[in-house]
């Protein structure tokens, strides 16, 4: 009898342990689009288009930060129905200097009104091997997929402090975890690095960070970028599945309404997500229990994944040597 109640004592302690240290870290607030200020980089197509339609459908003022001229003006007609005075676009590029990007926010600010969300969606992609990369495309693609996330982030980070909270988004890519293009994952996996260092420190002040891993995008960049993809880089693209730009968005705005670290998309996406889970902020208690629980088998399906990749790989090199 005493032996039954002392491992009832235990088995509480231990449930009772497990619970507090899996607790959230944080308790994000939730958000309300109405009425607040969002900044979106590169807003003019693709993702970025999709989320600042649905930002303004939300009752949101928006500011759609990118350098294409075109783009922008095609992008404010085609949301004029909707936008009622709210849209502003303004022609920049993130990633020439911080002056420049301090600049522009500040006048959006001016009209739009102090910014509560960031959502940095500038970016480029380049599907070259490591080989063929050259020195000065690795500086481009650090500059705007990295570097302008920077820019933004201090330019915005002022007007948080002041109002107490806000949210950054950092659109990341599920290829930063699993792909192969060298130059644009090493810069997507940075974003990662930046968003878990960035939320320690942003907590204290009410900011939250959210990191999305998009996968393949139903796009006419996307079907251009295969064009130029390595073989083998074509083969293991061909394992994720292609999402619509606005199905994407949708999950965006909903774990950014939720303060969720992170938003993945599609079965991939999950095991990604949680094999790489790491150090990374726990918005929830069931999150963390997932990612106890499945990390393991993760792990496994991984491996299985990834020697079928290094296959893929090897027999690709084969082949081509053959052929010269």
């Amino acid at each position: 009898m005493l032996l039954l109640l002392f491992s009832l004592v235990i088995g509480i302690i231990i449930v009772v342990g497990l619970f507090y240290l899996l607790r959230q870290l944080y308790n994000p607030p939730s958000i309300d689009f109405h009425d607040r200020h969002v900044i979106v980089t590169e807003g003019s197509n693709g993702i970025g288009k999709s989320l600042v339609k649905s930002l303004l459908i939300r009752g949101a003022n928006v500011t759609i930060l990118a350098r294409n001229e075109q783009h922008l003006c095609q992008c404010e007609s085609e949301l004029k129905s909707i936008s009622d005075n709210r849209l502003l676009s303004l022609s920049v590029d993130v990633s020439l200097s911080y002056e420049n990007v301090e600049q522009s926010i500040c006048r959006a600010c001016e009209k739009q009104g102090p910014v509560t969300v960031l959502i940095n969606n500038a970016g480029i992609y380049d599907a070259k091997s490591f080989d063929v990369t050259k020195p000065v495309e690795f500086e481009k693609m650090i500059r705007i997929n990295y570097l302008s996330a920077i820019y933004c982030t201090k330019a915005c980070r002022k007007y948080m402090y002041k109002m107490g909270y806000g949210q950054i988004v950092l659109v990341s890519s599920q290829a930063r975890q699993l792909d192969g293009y060298t130059s644009y994952c090493s810069t997507k996996f940075a974003l990662r690095g930046l968003a878990e260092a960035l939320q320690m420190e942003l907590a204290r002040s009410n900011i939250y960070v959210t990191t999305i891993y998009p996968p393949h995008l139903d796009t006419p960049e996307f079907t251009e970028e295969n064009k130029s993809k390595p073989v083998e880089t074509q083969l293991i693209s061909q394992t994720s599945s292609i999402v619509s730009t606005d199905l994407v968005a949708e999950n965006i705005i909903k774990q950014t309404l939720k303060g969720s670290f992170a938003c993945w998309f599609s079965i991939n996406g999950f095991l990604l997500t949680y094999l790489t889970s790491g150090t990374s902020s726990m918005t929830t208690l069931l999150e963390s229990i997932y990612q106890v629980t499945f990390v393991g088998l993760a792990r496994l399906i991984a491996i299985t994944l990834f020697r079928a990749f290094y296959s893929i790989v090897r027999n690709n090199r084969r082949q081509s040597s053959s052929t010269h």
